[in-house]
């Protein structure tokens, strides 16, 4: 693959015609005889995937992207920078290379680094790429398992991000299904390397993972813009205690937020509940993930509309609160009538916090679109029942 797209009026092809539809250009194919169609229609389906994702991967023309459906679960340029701030050593390894944007970017912090990958074509697209972008990175094909099994020497830190797909495609979040098998593997991972950061979905449960892994002594839930994207487990053998739990909404445009508390500490945290004052908040994804529900009632002195509602209301603002900020306009019941009286166009952001119906049903059933300036929340208020609360954005 990478000698037919390495000529230069191939990169020239890839670069005019990125913004097209890649299955369109396949059906114009024999238009392009010359030109190996297929291998060009899957790198501009992963140029446009990497756009956004990957930009400095992105302007680099030079580069073989992996296809699509690798840089689906390939960390963002943004969180795999993240990470770097948090590992750092002499060796490391990355025990499912993948795409390679991990091991790329936490290698700056190292002596050694090393790429493990069962594939064949992964490993010579990181072979390529990693010289394009002059990283000093070792390239060994073989399953994590294998490559455990075999090494001598320790490690200061060994990455691994299980693949969350299964033979047919299919999403998996336990980490037990993924492959490879940390839970299996953890004894071996622990024997190998000094500390061990495992990258797991956002859907995963972090108190059964924390069950899984006593030697966690630290869990980041990071977002970007408000968007949940993943879990990272720190582990240390030997580490005895609870582990810290941090939450981490990242941004380009806005100042990121850090929410870090224990379990215990939210255990003795306590809520205050009261109903509805002049501002609304709702925290960040990242905290929401991470369940500071209590703990952020305290800290902020912002208290809960409900026991089970993880919405916040005070008569003040605060402006550095870790998440969305709005202005009360008004509450009333949740009805059509009373809907169309304030939203007579029917467009409107919709948020929905502890409601018997979703989101996607209360748009249906009050025939509202997204949009707009405003924000309609549906919740239940202590005291007071489910309530829409007619809000405008602050923060």
């Amino acid at each position: 693959m990478k000698e037919k797209l390495t000529k230069p009026e191939v990169l020239a092809f890839i670069q005019e015609h990125w913004k097209e539809d890649p299955a369109g250009l396949m059906l114009k194919a024999n238009q392009y005889s010359e030109l190996p169609m297929k291998e060009i229609a899957v790198q501009i389906a992963s140029r446009q995937k990497a756009e956004k994702k990957l930009p400095e991967w992105f302007n680099n023309e030079q580069l073989i992207l992996p296809p699509k459906q690798n840089l689906e679960q390939a960390s963002s340029e943004q969180t795999a920078k993240f990470k770097s701030r948090f590992v750092k050593g002499k060796r490391l390894v990355d025990l499912t290379g993948g795409s390679g944007v991990d091991v790329s970017y936490l290698s700056g912090n190292f002596e050694d680094s090393v790429y493990v990958e069962p594939n064949t074509e992964l490993c010579e697209l990181a072979r390529y790429n990693f010289r394009i972008l002059k990283k000093n990175i070792q390239v060994k094909q073989s399953t994590a398992e294998d490559f455990l099994e075999n090494i001598t020497g320790p490690f200061d830190w060994i990455f691994i991000d299980p693949s969350r797909r299964d033979s047919r495609r299919n999403r998996m979040y336990a980490l037990e299904d993924c492959e490879p098998n940390v839970i299996g593997l953890k004894n071996q991972l622990l024997d190998k390397a000094d500390k061990v950061l495992i990258k797991a979905s956002p859907m995963l449960d972090i108190k059964k993972a924390l069950k899984q892994f006593p030697e966690c002594y630290k869990v980041q839930a990071v977002a970007v813009d408000n968007e949940a994207k993943e879990l990272l487990f720190y582990l240390k053998a030997g580490f005895e205690g609870e582990a810290d739990i941090e939450a981490w909404n990242l941004s380009e445009t806005k100042d990121e937020q850090h929410f870090g508390f224990t379990y215990q500490e939210e255990q003795g945290a306590i809520a205050t509940i009261a109903k509805p004052e002049s501002y609304l908040y709702e925290p960040n994804s990242a905290i929401m993930k991470s369940g500071g529900y209590n703990l952020i009632s305290s800290r902020f002195g912002v208290y809960k509309l409900h026991k089970n509602t993880h919405l916040y209301s005070a008569g003040i603002l605060i402006d550095d609160f870790p998440g969305r900020v709005l202005c009360i306009k008004e509450i009333f019941k949740t009805s059509k009538k009373e809907i169309r009286k304030r939203i007579p166009n029917g467009k409107v952001n919709v948020v929905v916090r502890n409601y018997p119906s979703g989101a996607n049903e209360v748009k249906k059933k009050f025939s509202l679109v997204d949009g707009g300036d405003d924000f309609l929340v549906f919740c239940e208020i202590e005291g007071e029942g489910f309530k829409a609360l007619w809000c405008e954005r602050v923060l």
